[in-house]
């Protein structure tokens, strides 16, 4: 669409800014410069601020009175901003008086209504702060007294998730089995007692669900009322503790929950790990860490040890909050199926890891499953081919529209060190077959460093094998061969991403991004294999030199 010039006053016109300089000792200096609003498409503000300080001989920056500069730049901002804004209300009211005259471009009106529409809307919603925006400047800004209410109010939200609920399934589940065997014992089957049983443990699952996402919910209004508080009026909501307990309850875990956390401090203090500092690139090098190390599973890297000092456990939340919306994020690649609820229907570690603590910044993992599912389904409405897939039975493949190779994300602000996971779909042909540069996983992983890259995601986490378990049909020989393809890949996509600029904020545009690259090994293999994968990482990175003082 065309916009029609019906007034002399669209063209562009000149404006005179003018600004009096208070000088120290009492002098004034008047300024002013003709300028054209608009701008030219192409011109730069900062040329124009360059040329009035020049040509008024205002005070340099670095000289005596380097206030007298900003002060000007600040005023011409303001006042091109200001003109700009009056030119376009001048365009909008010619247009709207124009189209109360002629009835016939009445649909030229519609169609800019729908136009700017959004923009108004758009403009409206940025000018609103938003929660990131207030917790970012509530972390910078506030006194560490503030800090560690907000941190202690973050201890005890998670203490009420933790409920027996584990502990409560489990008995049951027990009970289940103890009639199952007496039953077959005696050779009568008690079909009444085990159905009743059945059904208290899918009402005792229905009710934790319920309570959980009550409970969350009234979590992340507190949390958010805390912070917009503390943002607008710099204090705390006077009953912003009200609703939580002075003294901490005490519940009692479960078998599996004790079971769990044992394992994984066992997993974290005997566990191979070596590091290595490489070099990348040819002639301009970058210096990145990688480091080879073994876990019991996957998810263990994300859970927050308990058996931590108090003071570590708060250092750690506060490492969190501060580096939450920041580059240098912290990320990890998980192993998924087809299934996009994978981690909600198999009850995973990673998703208990996310029920013992509300998730106050992002949707939850649920939320989060559901929102990637249903994109999941909309993309495949609009990118196949719709007469293709007609006479397809759906019913046949089930809900699953993901493919192997597929990534999804999803944003983390209560795990221990992890912010974003890489969710990497396989299928279990990948523990037993040979795979190539060409495999559909392989691009999942040049997807998800290319995604590090873009958003700043300077450490991430890679299952060196592609497989959480180890199994017999994983020889030495093929242990090797799949971490020597990994290497080769990761070296290959790092050096692709090092050779242009992160594009995320935080830092200069040509600044050498470093990154963090945790190489992860089943916990249970060969310390023989481990040694090999070893020694065979110098023959494919270039390894810094090491300085002997």
């Amino acid at each position: 669409m065309k916009l029609e010039k019906t007034a002399d006053f669209q063209e562009p016109q000149t404006r005179t800014f003018t600004y009096v300089l208070k000088h120290p000792g009492g002098a004034e200096q008047k300024i002013s410069f003709d300028v054209q609003i608009p701008p030219d498409e192409f011109q730069d503000i900062d040329e124009y601020i360059a040329h009035i300080i020049a040509s008024n001989h205002v005070s340099r920056p670095f000289q005596e009175g380097s206030l007298s500069a900003y002060n000007v730049a600040k005023a011409f901002r303001e006042f091109i901003d200001c003109e700009i804004e009056s030119y376009e209300d001048r365009i909008g009211d010619c247009l709207v008086e124009e189209a109360l005259k002629n009835s016939e471009k009445s649909d030229d009106v519609v169609n800019w209504v729908r136009i700017l529409t959004p923009n108004c809307f758009a403009q409206s919603e940025s000018a609103s702060t938003s929660f990131c925006e207030k917790f970012q400047f509530v972390m910078r800004n506030s006194s560490h007294e503030r800090i560690e209410m907000i941190i202690s109010m973050e201890k005890k939200m998670s203490a009420e998730v933790r409920t027996p609920r584990d502990f409560e399934m489990e008995m049951i589940a027990r009970e289940c089995e103890n009639a199952a065997s007496s039953s077959s014992k005696e050779g009568v089957a008690d079909e009444e007692h085990l159905r009743r049983l059945n059904d208290r443990i899918r009402d005792v699952s229905d009710n934790y669900g319920r309570q959980i996402n009550a409970l969350a919910d009234r979590h992340r209004y507190e949390y958010r009322k805390l912070i917009s508080s503390l943002f607008d009026h710099d204090e705390f909501p006077p009953d912003v503790f009200s609703n939580f307990s002075d003294t901490t309850t005490v519940v009692k875990k479960s078998a599996s929950a004790v079971a769990d956390l044992n394992s994984a401090k066992h997993s974290a203090s005997n566990r191979f790990e070596e590091s290595f500092t490489i070099y990348l690139g040819a002639q301009l090098k970058t210096m990145h860490n990688i480091r080879l190390l073994t876990a019991r599973r996957l998810s263990d890297l994300c859970r927050v040890v308990e058996v931590l000092e108090t003071n570590a456990l708060d250092s750690r939340r506060l490492h969190m909050n501060l580096s939450l919306y920041r580059r240098g994020l912290n990320g990890l690649l998980m192993l998924v199926d087809r299934n996009p609820y994978y981690h909600i229907h198999n009850r995973t570690g990673f998703a208990r890891i996310c029920e013992q603590s509300t998730e106050l910044h992002f949707d939850s993992l649920q939320k989060q499953l559901e929102d990637i599912s249903r994109s999941g389904h909309g993309f495949e409405v609009e990118e196949a081919n719709m007469q293709r897939f007609k006479d397809v039975d759906f019913e046949a493949f089930g809900e699953y529209t993901l493919q192997v190779g597929d990534v999804y994300i999803t944003r983390h602000s209560s795990l221990a060190s992890v912010q974003v996971i890489f969710h990497l779909v396989v299928d279990d042909n990948l523990e037993t077959e040979d795979i190539s540069s060409r495999h559909p996983c392989i691009n999942g992983l040049k997807n998800i460093i290319r995604l590090s890259s873009k958003f700043g995601i300077t450490t991430f986490g890679i299952p060196l094998l592609l497989v959480e378990k180890t199994s017999e049909k994983m020889t030495v020989a093929w242990c090797l061969k799949r971490a020597e393809l990994i290497f080769k890949c990761v070296k290959g996509f790092m050096m692709e991403v090092c050779a242009g600029n992160s594009i995320a904020g935080g830092g200069p545009p040509a600044a050498a991004v470093h990154y963090n690259v945790n190489f992860i090994l089943p916990d249970d293999i060969a310390e023989n294999v481990y040694t090999q994968i070893t020694e065979m990482f110098p023959n494919i990175f270039h390894l810094v030199p090491s300085v002997t003082v």
